[in-house]
């Protein structure tokens, strides 16, 4: 044998299953019930109609406006009391 190129040869080989088996992760992910991601989605909405339809937006901005209105009344409320402590602090 010249100079132990087979043991080098050997922890090649197991340098490169450990990353092979790192990349791969621990477990085995058909037996964890991962699905494929080759398969489709298929949602089962009702079917609407446009005067349904057109109550079901309404109805959605009202929440996201009602939920806007709520975050700026807190986020004013923070500024006014950051405002207001600081200006105590300072003099």
């Amino acid at each position: 044998m010249a100079d132990g190129s087979l043991s080098q040869f050997k922890a090649t080989l197991a340098r490169k299953m450990a990353r092979k088996e790192k990349a791969q992760g621990k477990f085995d992910r058909t037996k964890l019930g991962f699905k494929s991601s080759d398969s489709k989605l298929e949602f089962d909405f009702p079917k609407l109609s446009d005067s349904e339809l057109e109550q079901v937006k309404k109805d959605i901005r009202k929440k996201i406006i009602s939920k806007r209105r709520t975050e700026l009344i807190i986020f004013g409320a923070i500024l006014i009391g950051l405002i207001i402590y600081l200006i105590i602090n300072l003099n």
